[in-house]
C-alpha cells in the first residue's frame, strides 16, 4: 500500500487532479482509522503529514484540495472542499489522540487548528442541494468520515466547542433514527441504505 507522505493541492482546475488530491488524504485516513497503515508509515510520518495539513489550512478553518474552491462547480466543490475539510479534521483529531509531537510545532497549534476546523462554516454544512434525492447518502458519508476520527464524540459531548457543528450533527442523528424506525431507508435506485444509516448513527452515539 502506497500512501501520501504529505498533503498537496491540485494546482490546475482539473477534476481528476482535484479528486486525486482529496483521494490521497481519504485513503490515508481510512487506513489510519482501520489500523491498516503499512509498517513503514510510522507515527513520525503521521506527524509529518499532520504538519502538511496545518500549513495548508485556510483562514476560515477549512481545507481544500484546490486553492480556490469557490471557483469550482457545486458538486466538485463538495468533494474538493467539504469532504476534504471533514477528512482533514478527522485525521487531525485521530492524530491528536496519539499524543505524538509534531517537530517544530507546539501542541497548542494543533489544538487551535482542530477547533478552527470544527467551527468553520464549511464543516457544519450538511446540505447537498446538488445531490437532489441522494442528499441523505452524502450526509451519511460525511458522518462516517467525521466519526472515523471521533469528531462527533468530541463535539456532541461538549457542544460549547463547536455549537453549530454540534447542532447539525444532532439533527442528522434524529433524522437517521427516524429513517431507521420508519423504514425510510430506500433511496434513489431502489437501494436500501439501512445498514449505512445504522453505521452512521453508531458514529453519532456518545
Amino acid at each position: 500500500m502506497i500512501l501520501a507522505h504529505e498533503f498537496t493541492l491540485a494546482l490546475e482546475n482539473d477534476y481528476e487532479e482535484i479528486a486525486a488530491a482529496g483521494g490521497r488524504l481519504r485513503a490515508l485516513l481510512d487506513a489510519f482509522a482501520a489500523n491498516t497503515l503499512p509498517e513503514e508509515y510510522t507515527k513520525e510520518q503521521l506527524a509529518v503529514y499532520a504538519a502538511s495539513l496545518l500549513v495548508r489550512q485556510r483562514e476560515d478553518g477549512s481545507f481544500s484540495s484546490y486553492p480556490r474552491p469557490e471557483e469550482l462547480e457545486a458538486d466538485v466543490q463538495t468533494d474538493a472542499h467539504r469532504f476534504v475539510t471533514w477528512s482533514a479534521l478527522a485525521f487531525l483529531c485521530r492524530f491528536q489522540d496519539l499524543s505524538v509531537e509534531i517537530p517544530g510545532i507546539d501542541s497548542d497549534v494543533l489544538e487551535k487548528s482542530i477547533l478552527s476546523a470544527m467551527r468553520s462554516p464549511v464543516t457544519g454544512d450538511f446540505a447537498f442541494p446538488e445531490s437532489g434525492d441522494a442528499e441523505p447518502v452524502q450526509q451519511v458519508e460525511a458522518v462516517l468520515v467525521l466519526s472515523s476520527g471521533g469528531v462527533p464524540r468530541r463535539v456532541m459531548g461538549n457542544s460549547r466547542i463547536a455549537p453549530v457543528l454540534s447542532t447539525e450533527l444532532n439533527a442528522l442523528k434524529e433524522d437517521f433514527q427516524r429513517r431507521i424506525s420508519s423504514g425510510d431507508t430506500i433511496l434513489p435506485g431502489g437501494i436500501n441504505y439501512e445498514e449505512l444509516f445504522r453505521k452512521a448513527l453508531a458514529g453519532l452515539e456518545l
